[in-house]
């Protein structure tokens, strides 16, 4: 017996792990139809080996497997994403990043600008600012300590064809950074915040998602005081730049305090919100933006 697609999607729906972009997103990684042509074709039939196929999934997903995992790939701000377990999985908030920085960029007198993507994991940030501006973009430095991390960026600036314009880069965090002499009008950074002592972890990020990638020292604070105390050798200073960092949103109070010890009225700071309400960028530029 077989079923139409319509049929399957309903049973996924089902299932209140699932989202209804995540439950065509698996009919269209089984079927190989086009996740925008799955509702189109909705009253197709599928084979029972597609079928079971897509239920296997589902029974990876009632074990706590990410179904980023699962998939191989991540859809972030309409681009694909390869990631596995040795990168974090893009998530919708981290999309705002760059909501702010394209502002920037579009505001900016400047035609061509150089930007930094820290801690990159699958490169999804960098990539997508050069997929979304490549009019305005020189150069962007993708930047992470893991080697395997920085194999998976580099599958995915090669899948999206960005190799003349985006370099892949080692670094224990700023350590080569700063030793080199480029300076950055745009600097993009999702780092490691989560204290070692937060009990609030979900069980599903605990287990699969790189550990390298999730906890910091100083009650997470330690990534983001070490690239505000180093701006100066980090950006562009003598022109327009940004820093946005994505924080946790318990964070804000403890950055506002270092930033008013740090570098006062040396520069400009503001803390925004995330879709759901919570505390979620910092924000750092040195003219209106």
């Amino acid at each position: 017996m077989k079923n139409k697609i319509i049929d399957v999607l309903n049973k996924l729906l089902q299932n209140e792990k699932l989202g209804r972009s995540d439950a065509i997103e698996i009919i269209s990684y089984v079927t190989k139809i086009e996740y925008n042509e799955v509702i189109i074709n909705q009253n197709n039939f599928l084979s029972k080996k597609v079928v079971k196929h897509i239920f296997k999934i589902l029974k990876s997903l009632a074990k706590g497997k990410p179904l980023a995992y699962i998939l191989g790939y991540k859809i972030f701000r309409g681009h694909k994403i390869i990631v596995n377990k040795n990168t974090l999985i893009p998530r919708m908030e981290t999309e705002q990043i760059l909501d702010y920085v394209n502002d920037f960029i579009k505001t900016n007198n400047k035609n061509k600008l150089n930007a930094l993507d820290l801690c990159t994991g699958s490169g999804c940030l960098g990539i997508s600012m050069f997929l979304e501006n490549k009019q305005s973009i020189n150069k962007i430095v993708i930047s992470d300590i893991s080697k395997k991390a920085l194999k998976v960026a580099k599958q995915n600036v090669e899948m999206h064809d960005a190799t003349s314009n985006i370099e892949l880069f080692q670094s224990d965090f700023l350590t080569n950074i700063l030793n080199d002499k480029n300076k950055f009008n745009i600097l993009v950074c999702n780092p490691p915040y989560i204290d070692k002592n937060d009990l609030n972890i979900d069980d599903s990020t605990l287990k699969y998602e790189p550990k390298l990638a999730l906890f910091a020292e100083d009650n997470g604070l330690f990534y983001y005081k070490e690239v505000i105390k180093n701006i100066n050798r980090i950006m562009a200073i003598k022109e327009q730049f940004i820093i946005v960092f994505e924080i946790g949103w318990k964070q804000k109070d403890g950055l506002e305090t270092y930033l008013n010890n740090e570098i006062g009225l040396k520069y400009k700071w503001k803390f925004t919100k995330d879709y759901f309400n919570n505390w979620r960028n910092l924000i750092i530029f040195n003219k209106e933006i």
